[in-house]
């Protein structure tokens, strides 16, 4: 079987090599290769970036408060060596706490950044026609989107998840494998972008631009997933195979409405990406 894609439409196609097929069956358009995302990193897209990544700001925070920790312990422990007071031990051992929970929180977003660029240098291997925004965030919403992808397959909210540890999936329900059990996650990752897509969903109808679905996908660093049934509510996907999971989903949506949406949430992402 050979992947074509239209030229027109972008419509997705698998076919024999031995069938001469050359027109969309959609719209009459060429038919070509179908595009697939490369290994390498190298992109000719044009990003523009607008500010650091929410959780690139975040680890920030919690490394001031790391040296924080670090200043209060050292005159905690200066004040012992004076006075021998309780309360001066009292301060050198909230210092040392206040370090070890900041150093914790730093490390969980640093993580959380690292998979956030992963997956963004993966997106930007889209072809022309697809715009890339990350670390999206609307007006008058909670949180941000990690990813959103505008193009003629569609519009994708991505949430972005770099977990350790070996997980289970099993259609919505996604858990995580502890001494041989299942546990539910504190986050379900699954609801969290159904919510960013529903959010992101009437952010766009709120500006007159209708008829457009925004697709949730969560896609994973970690490849320790047991798939035991795909999720019905939202699309499942590892990092490395993201563009290859956008380019393949069913839609043909108007350029017009394309420049129009990315024309609308390029103010709102930390940076994006497009072809000139």
């Amino acid at each position: 079987m050979k992947d074509v894609a239209c030229e027109q439409c972008g419509a997705q196609y698998q076919v024999q090599p031995v069938l001469n097929i050359k027109r969309c069956s959609k719209c009459g358009g060429n038919l070509k290769g179908a595009p697939r995302a490369k290994r390498s990193y190298k992109s000719k897209r044009k990003l523009i970036k607008n500010r650091r990544y929410y959780a690139e700001r975040q680890a920030s925070y919690f490394g001031i408060a790391m040296l924080a920790g670090v200043i209060i312990g050292l005159m905690g422990l200066l004040a012992i060596l004076i006075t021998r007071i309780y309360i001066a031990a009292g301060i050198f051992a909230a210092g040392i706490l206040l370090f070890r929970k900041a150093s914790e929180k730093r490390k969980i977003w640093k993580k959380g950044v690292r998979g956030e660029r992963k997956v963004a240098r993966y997106l930007n291997t889209l072809p022309r026609g697809f715009f890339v925004f990350n670390d999206v965030t609307l007006p008058h919403t909670k949180g941000n989107l990690d990813h959103i992808v505008v193009g003629p397959t569609g519009v994708f909210a991505i949430e972005t998840k770099n977990y350790l540890g070996r997980f289970q999936l099993n259609g919505d329900d996604l858990q995580i494998i502890k001494k041989g059990h299942l546990r539910p996650l504190h986050t379900n990752p699954g609801r969290q972008s159904r919510y960013n897509a529903t959010g992101l969903s009437k952010y766009i109808s709120a500006q007159g631009i209708t008829g457009v679905r925004v697709r949730p996908v969560v896609t994973f660093i970690n490849k320790n997933v047991d798939i035991k049934m795909n999720p019905q509510n939202y699309g499942f996907t590892y990092y490395d195979t993201l563009p290859g999971f956008i380019l393949k989903q069913l839609g043909n949506m108007d350029y017009d409405k394309i420049k129009k949406c990315a024309f609308i949430l390029r103010k709102y992402c930390a940076e994006y990406s497009f072809f000139e």
